[in-house]
C-alpha cells in the first residue's frame, strides 16, 4: 500500500487521504479524530500486521524485561500545555519482533492512537514516514496551534512523532526539526 501512487478514501468521510490504520494497514483515515471515531466498530475486524504488543503495555515479568533490548531515538513532542514542540528521547523496546515498540508513557497517557504520515503535501511519498501517536486527552494542543499560526482546526491531546527508518517502517530513526514543516502541513490540511 505504501508504494501506490494514488490516495485512498477515508473510511469515515470519504475524503482523499494517505493515512492508514497503523495496526492493520487495511483501513484509511483522513485524521486521528476519524481513526478514534471509527475505532469501536473497526476494532472488531482489525488485526495487527505483526504480533507487536501495544506500545503502552508493561511486560508480564522481569524475565521479559531482561530478554528485551532497550534503546532510544529522538522524537518530536507536542505537549498540550506548552507553546512549542520539543525534542524528547523515546525508548524503543526491541522484543525480537518486526518493529520495536515505542514506550510512550508519560508523554501519551492511556491507549495512544496513531497515524502514519506517508505522503508530503505535494503527494510525493515520504522517504521516511512519520508515525504520529496521540492520546485521548481532551485539551487543545497549544504547540500545534503555535506551529500552524492558529490556522489549523484544534488538535486535541498530546502528540509524539517518531520518524520511520524507510518506507517499510521496520524501525525508527531520529526525528529532527526538519520534520516540522511536514507536520505543520498535516495539521493544516489533513485533519
Amino acid at each position: 500500500m505504501a508504494g501506490t501512487a494514488s490516495f485512498r478514501r477515508c473510511a469515515v468521510c470519504d475524503r482523499q487521504t494517505a493515512l492508514w490504520c497503523s495496526r492493520c494497514h487495511e483501513v484509511w483515515y483522513c485524521s486521528p479524530e476519524h481513526n478514534i471515531q471509527a475505532w469501536p466498530e473497526h476494532r472488531l475486524q482489525c488485526r495487527s500486521v505483526t504480533t507487536v504488543a501495544p506500545s503502552n503495555t508493561i511486560p508480564e515479568s522481569l524475565e521479559t524485561i531482561a530478554e528485551e533490548s532497550l534503546r532510544s531515538v529522538q522524537a518530536i513532542f507536542f505537549p498540550v500545555n506548552e507553546d512549542y514542540p520539543r525534542m524528547i528521547a523515546i525508548e524503543l523496546r526491541d522484543c525480537g519482533r518486526a518493529c520495536p515498540v515505542p514506550v510512550l508513557e508519560p508523554h501519551c497517557k492511556g491507549t495512544a492512537n496513531s497515524v502514519v504520515l506517508q505522503r508530503a503535501l505535494n503527494k510525493d511519498l515520504l522517504r521516511y514516514p512519520l508515525h504520529l501517536f496521540c492520546d485521548s486527552e481532551r485539551h487543545v494542543n497549544r504547540a500545534v496551534q503555535r506551529i500552524t499560526s492558529g490556522l489549523a482546526k484544534p488538535f486535541l491531546g498530546n502528540a509524539v512523532v517518531l520518524k520511520c527508518n524507510g518506507t517499510r517502517r521496520a524501525d525508527y530513526t531520529n526525528a529532527t526539526e526538519h520534520d516540522l514543516p511536514t507536520l505543520s502541513a498535516y495539521f493544516l490540511h489533513c485533519q
